[in-house]
């Protein structure tokens, strides 16, 4: 009897052993994995950040090539005004005054 009562305490004990030892791999294996989380969501962040910033360069450097397109367009819309109005200001200036007159 005392032989089973010992050998059941050993096999207690090499349970005890066995769960304390899947505890510690438990463990290790949470702490990698938890680090291979913050590697892989810092290289996310790093590369999401990098994209943004492409794109943000990609739409600045649209935005500068239309408002230059548009200055371009104002500029040559403001030069046919001129042009227009110096050759036809007599003819504007009369044309206004006989409205007015009119009214």
């Amino acid at each position: 009897m005392e032989q089973i009562l010992s050998k059941l305490s050993e096999i207690e004990i090499t349970a005890k052993r066995i769960m304390e030892d899947a505890d510690r791999t438990k463990k290790a294996l949470s702490e990698e994995m938890e680090k291979k989380c913050k590697d892989f969501d810092a290289v996310l962040e790093t590369e999401t950040n990098a994209k943004i910033q492409k794109i943000r360069a990609g739409l600045e450097h649209e935005k500068d090539t239309q408002l230059t397109a548009l200055r371009k367009e104002t500029e040559t819309t403001f030069s046919a005004l001129d042009s227009y109005y110096e050759k036809n200001h007599k003819s504007l200036s009369e044309e206004l005054f006989q409205k007015i007159l009119k009214l």
